[in-house]
């Protein structure tokens, strides 16, 4: 199951925007306010825009590489720039490796007519697993999250380090945060950390955190896993069910395989095609017919 990271940082954006803005080394000295444009031609790509001062910032998460990413992020601060007659400063905020393609540089330029004109464009990017892990447990509770993707302290593993890193954010967010906030915060924690470690591992690290229980988010997060976790074990089952009766059919009725179609069969884990396998065993004369079917 993907992990709803998205909307954890949209949520943690809007209501701890100033936490956010001093990650980015920006100064409020005035309001913040968080703006929901309508662009109705790039709905699709929208984050979160922050209205400070007399210029926006907009902040685009990502977690995956995307050769389209320059395109769109100017695309995004043009119609914004438009909409509201303010300068727009973009900020790409990379929440893991993978989503960096190695020569993303926060820049789009290009001339069509050298000397004639150009265009050029910048935008900042932010690689959150280069940001301190130290800066991050103390900065303030709306990025505290962030603590669980950030650069671990040299000489430690990511394993060794991630369970001290989540004992000292439990204790800022239960010394810290309102009884509500809590489990929100802790809960985005753990959504984070889908970015980095597989279910199980993070189910781990956060068993026994007590405020985790009083989150209906973590807890449907929990339920909706351990429901796609059964159907997986369910369909596992009955794929090896199908393969078994596979071989032991075809070798009565087509011969003893090979061992090439013996590891072609236990490839399959698609149970509707097994089954179809299954059906033509009647109908053909060879294991390589048999595995030939459409």
């Amino acid at each position: 199951m993907p992990l709803p990271f998205d909307a954890t940082l949209k949520d943690l954006v809007a209501s701890h925007a100033d936490d956010w803005l001093a990650m980015m080394d920006e100064t409020t000295g005035g309001p913040v306010r968080v703006l929901t444009p309508d662009l109705s031609t790039v709905t699709a790509f929208t984050d979160i825009v922050l209205h400070l001062g007399d210029s926006l910032r907009h902040l685009d998460f990502q977690s995956g590489p995307d050769s389209a990413l320059p395109r769109r992020v100017l695309l995004y601060n043009v119609l914004l720039h438009d909409a509201y007659d303010l300068p727009v400063h973009s900020v790409v905020i990379l929440l893991r490796p993978r989503a960096n393609r190695g020569d993303l540089r926060g820049k789009l330029s290009y001339a069509p007519r050298p000397g004639r004109g150009k265009l050029e464009f910048g935008f900042e990017v932010l690689p959150v697993w280069e940001v301190p892990v130290e800066r991050l447990l103390s900065s303030g509770l709306g990025t505290l999250p962030l603590a669980v993707l950030g650069r671990m302290p040299v000489g430690l593993t990511l394993d060794e380090a991630l369970p001290g890193v989540i004992a000292r954010l439990v204790r800022r967010i239960e010394a810290e945060a309102s009884a509500e906030e809590g489990p929100i915060l802790l809960t985005a924690s753990y959504v984070l950390m889908g970015l980095r470690l597989s279910r199980e591992r993070a189910v781990e690290l956060f068993q026994g955190v007590r405020k985790m229980r009083d989150s209906t988010t973590y807890q449907a997060i929990l339920d909706e896993g351990r429901d796609e976790g059964r159907v997986e074990g369910e369909l596992k089952g009955r794929a090896e069910e199908a393969r078994q009766m596979l071989l032991r059919l075809g070798r009565k009725r087509l011969g003893k395989p090979k061992q090439k179609a013996i590891d072609a069969v236990r490839s399959l884990d698609d149970v509707n095609r097994l089954e179809l396998l299954i059906e033509r065993l009647l109908e053909v004369s060879s294991w390589q017919e048999l595995l030939q079917t459409p």
